[in-house]
């Protein structure tokens, strides 16, 4: 037997499946579950619309048949990606509605998994299915990372900026040294009554220091 999509070591990834035939979706449970998956299930659209709502984090698996009475997969896929712009939707589609997962497609779906599954062929697509969430995650991680850094480096600048105005508005002209230890002084009532920190209060200092120097 094949190894599972998830090895039995990292933890079951959440996915939400979605079908209004009771049997099929009891059998996919199962084998969702024995490949690594922490199921979720829904009967009906209504169903699966409000455990995307509900769902903290959200979902970024579903699996959802097409054509079911009331909201359909269509629908189903509609509200996870408004719910989560990077949830993967796979569609479960019978021979009759091809027409049908197309447009799905079209509107984001990541593919279709036509029903009757055949077993070899939609574990290689769950494989897939896990690549792309994995790669998502890393391109989402990236970005925060990436907006993280541009806040410091913001902030930096921020400082380095105020530093430099606080420099210029003191007097380093003056030789003698009481008007520089005057200088000191009123850095250091700055820094006493919290309006510049230990760090910014040695940038400051040493900026002084630089031109009563020069």
């Amino acid at each position: 037997m094949p190894p599972p999509v998830i090895p039995p070591h990292l933890a079951p990834h959440r996915l939400l499946l979605v079908d209004d035939d009771p049997v099929l979706l009891e059998t996919l449970t199962d084998l969702l579950r024995h490949e690594g998956f922490q199921v979720t299930t829904a009967g009906s659209g209504e169903g699966a619309e409000r455990l995307l709502m509900a769902a903290n984090p959200p979902f970024d698996l579903v699996l959802t048949d097409l054509v079911m009475p009331g909201k359909s997969g269509m629908d189903v896929l509609k509200k996870a990606l408004e719910v989560n712009p990077s949830c993967t939707v796979l569609i479960l589609s019978g021979f009759g509605s091809v027409r049908e997962a197309t447009e799905a497609m079209d509107q984001g779906a990541y593919g279709m998994a036509t029903k009757p599954l055949h077993l070899d062929h939609f574990r290689n697509m769950l494989r897939r299915l896990m690549e792309r969430i994995e790669l998502i995650h890393e391109r989402d991680h990236l970005r925060t990372r990436v907006a993280e850094l541009q806040r410091a480096v913001d902030s930096l600048e921020a400082t380095k900026g105020r530093m430099e105005m606080l420099a210029n508005r003191i007097n380093p002209a003056a030789d003698s040294g009481s008007e520089a230890l005057g200088d000191l002084e009123r850095l250091a009532g700055l820094k006493s009554r919290g309006m510049l920190s230990e760090e910014q209060f040695e940038a400051a200092k040493k900026a002084l220091f630089s031109r009563w120097l020069a």
